[in-house]
């Protein structure tokens, strides 16, 4: 019995894009980066060129695209999107990405923020080109799995921060309100306090008490070990 060779050519081959989700808290929701064509908004994105890896290509996207310093942006891969009619346009497989940078990082990016509803979609009711909706609500949901596990882990908040600072980031991704000292209890050991030039426990003060001052351990691999309580439960 013999094997039936082929080539490779004798085969139809799909185009293969990078698409990335970039994310970004502002006014205490979830923001997404779109861009517009004629055609209507999408995520930013590009085909992959003869030669060039998937990693090249989404460094292409952030630096030609976006306009973003791809060696300060860390991409999360999301999943490969795969229906064969995604894109009217041809035959199109998407490796899609997301990213999430603090928003003021964001203010010379291409593109327009986007507020999200809760479930992961334009706040507008707009509907985005493809399949973008798909992917945005996929990195909408591995956001928030990050968020559940551990502080700030996208580094959205620049240190020295209080709890509440933390604790309303947090409420801005998960989209629920958390239970105050049930949070802080959770979080506190896995920040180091900050403290001043005396040794004193450094504080920020506002409209109430002085709010003590923390910046992240260091610690990536340590997490929450449970769903963090809403203030309802």
């Amino acid at each position: 019995m013999s094997a039936t060779s082929a080539r490779l050519s004798d085969y139809p081959r799909p185009n293969v894009a990078v698409d990335i989700a970039v994310l970004t808290v502002l006014d205490g929701r979830i923001h997404v980066v779109t861009q517009g064509s004629d055609n209507g908004r999408a995520l930013p994105g590009r085909f992959i060129r003869e030669g060039r890896t998937v990693d090249d290509t989404v460094r292409e996207v952030l630096e030609l695209k976006l306009g973003l310093s791809p060696d300060d942006v860390h991409p999360h891969l999301l999943q490969v999107f795969s229906e064969p009619d995604r894109d009217p346009r041809g035959w199109t497989i998407s490796i899609a990405h997301s990213v999430a940078l603090p928003s003021d990082e964001l203010s010379q990016a291409v593109g327009e923020l986007e507020p999200l509803s809760p479930e992961g979609v334009l706040a507008s009711g707009e509907h985005l080109l493809y399949d973008h909706d798909r992917i945005v609500a996929a990195a909408t949901d591995s956001f928030r799995r990050r968020y559940e596990d551990q502080p700030d882990p996208d580094h959205l908040l620049r240190p020295p921060y209080t709890l509440t600072d933390l604790r309303e980031l947090h409420e801005a991704v998960l989209g629920r309100r958390l239970m105050r000292d049930t949070f802080n209890r959770r979080v506190e050991p896995m920040l180091a306090p900050e403290v001043d030039r005396s040794g004193k426990p450094a504080t920020r003060v506002g409209g109430g008490r002085p709010a003590r001052l923390y910046t992240p351990t260091g610690e990536p691999t340590r997490t929450f070990g449970y769903r963090l309580p809403t203030a309802d439960d």
